[in-house]
């Protein structure tokens, strides 16, 4: 029997740990993951997470501790992840992207006493280690392999603490527990027919809570194999990788799919194509998807594309539209089983259609809370409803329509970049005195980042020079791509710069 069974709600009494050994156990010599030419069967995996779990411990690792993971992807990450669990440590992902600046207030807000990573970031990590001298940095390779004493935790205990930015600039923690993210599964298992037979392309960096949820625990829950690829580039091994390993599930976000979807390609080869390619779906995630690219797509390659909506908080997935059922352009489909969606009209007043209004949703995949955050916890989570921020419709048969978003986030390449954070860093600059960043229109649904900024009475200075000071303090892909020198901004009756018309003034 293939299809993995439903009807007990597995997530209500199995932690994250138990749900790989339950694979493991069910399927020992199944490939879990396959890695540069080296399959690993489910039962090794257990084993590795067992003996770094045990290792972790005698490193000091113990129960609710928070652990750190500093890497790219590879089969370490996924056992350093579960072996923290196991030991009943709570997981910190970092995202590989920021500098350590960015990495060591994450650490400090969430209290993380080690940190796993790989010799790629050894010299990142020395500076991490000078920022926040309290950090166990300890590599993948050096922990010690011994039997562990798995801990017994709940269903309820925190597995995650996920980051995510706000509009203040200062990261939050999203407090993610194992129900939150098993129940999220097995609700894309019943959207997407998930069975054990699937094989899932992972290309996309594991720290984003859309490709671990999609594509690392969704498998590893139905015994289904992983075909890892260190990063994107070169694009050329993950279209080899479709046919050679008879991928069935491709998971991606509109940046890829845009650039799929442009591709010339001659008659013959579309027919070979269709005969070869074992992919039931793809599935998009992370951002908007324009209509023109799921219909350009679906044409040239005769394969389903799926749009999802969701928010770290929720762990993340929150709507999809159905592989079987009807499919809307410009939805991002009906919630996915168990979640419940509603809009929030200006007045307060709730409605379950219409709209536009804020988009709020409940279920068992949203998160506890902001970690040590309650002000901003109240904020987002209210009578049980998460507040996503974000501005939709709903239609009579329960799909979502995204229309805006109330926050002023920009995503560039399925990246989330909070204008806050930028501004904060440029700000700091002696010689500005006040900037605001937008997503400008960049092509089909995507956005571009521009800064416009006023300098101090008679100061100096030049884009590249800015270029360089933020490239010291934040993550390369936050850094604006486009900067406007201005003398005036416009501004509200009390003094609130109109970004609104910062982007007129832009295009």
């Amino acid at each position: 029997m293939t299809q993995v069974q439903m009807g007990h709600d597995r997530h209500n009494n199995m932690t994250l740990s138990e749900a790989l050994s339950e694979s493991a156990k069910a399927v020992p010599r199944r490939t879990c993951i396959s890695f540069e030419g080296e399959k690993l069967s489910y039962a090794r995996i257990d084993a590795m997470v067992s003996q770094a779990s045990g290792g972790l411990q005698g490193l000091g690792l113990n129960v609710r501790d928070r652990a750190a993971i500093l890497m790219d992807n590879c089969p370490g990450y996924m056992v350093s992840y579960f072996a923290i669990l196991r030991a009943g440590g709570i997981v910190v992902p970092l995202n590989t992207f920021l500098v350590a600046d960015e990495i060591a207030y994450i650490l400090g807000d969430a209290g993380c006493g080690l940190l796993i990573f790989t010799s790629r970031f050894r010299q990142v990590v020395r500076e991490i280690e000078k920022k926040f001298p309290g950090i166990k940095a300890v590599m993948f390779d050096d922990i010690p392999r011994t039997e562990a004493v798995p801990y017994a935790g709940s269903p309820d205990d925190t597995a995650a603490l996920l980051y995510t930015s706000g509009t203040t600039g200062f990261p939050k923690g999203a407090v993610i527990t194992h129900l939150n993210l098993l129940s999220n599964v097995e609700a894309c298992v019943k959207v997407m027919r998930f069975t054990r037979k699937d094989r899932v392309l992972l290309f996309l960096p594991m720290f984003h809570a859309f490709s671990f949820t999609v594509c690392v625990l969704l498998p590893i829950y139905a015994g289904a194999r992983i075909v890892l690829l260190g990063s994107v580039k070169p694009f050329s091994r993950v279209l080899k990788s479709l046919v050679k390993d008879r991928i069935t599930l491709f998971v991606a976000v509109p940046t890829v799919y845009n650039l799929l979807a442009r591709k010339k390609i001659p008659l013959f080869l579309k027919h070979v194509l269709k005969l070869v390619l074992k992919i039931r779906a793809c599935v998009s995630g992370a951002s908007a998807l324009p209509g023109d690219t799921i219909r350009a797509f679906e044409k040239l390659f005769n394969i389903p594309l799926l749009e999802g909506y969701g928010l770290t908080e929720a762990s993340p997935v929150v709507a999809v539209n159905p592989l079987s059922g009807t499919r809307k352009p410009g939805s991002v489909g009906p919630p996915v089983p168990g979640v419940e969606a509603a809009l929030i009209k200006d007045n307060g007043e709730k409605t379950a259609s219409g709209g536009p209004g804020e988009l709020i949703v409940r279920g068992p995949n949203v998160m506890k809370g902001y970690f040590n955050k309650d002000d901003e916890t109240k904020q987002v989570l209210r009578d049980g409803w998460l507040h996503t921020g974000d501005m939709a419709k709903i239609d009579g048969d329960g799909y979502i329509y995204i229309v805006d978003r109330k926050k002023d986030i920009i995503i560039v390449d399925g990246m989330n970049i909070y204008p806050g954070e930028v501004e904060n860093s440029v700000l700091k600059h002696p010689a500005v005195e006040e900037c605001a960043m937008v997503g400008m229109p960049h092509g089909k649904g995507a956005e571009l980042a521009q800064l416009f900024l006023k300098k101090k009475e008679g100061a100096v200075l030049e884009e590249k020079e800015l270029r360089d000071y933020l490239k010291k303090r934040i993550a390369q892909f936050k850094i604006p791509r486009r900067f406007v020198f201005i003398d005036e901004f416009p501004k509200t009756a009390t003094g609130k710069i109109k970004k609104y018309e910062l982007k007129k003034c832009g295009r």
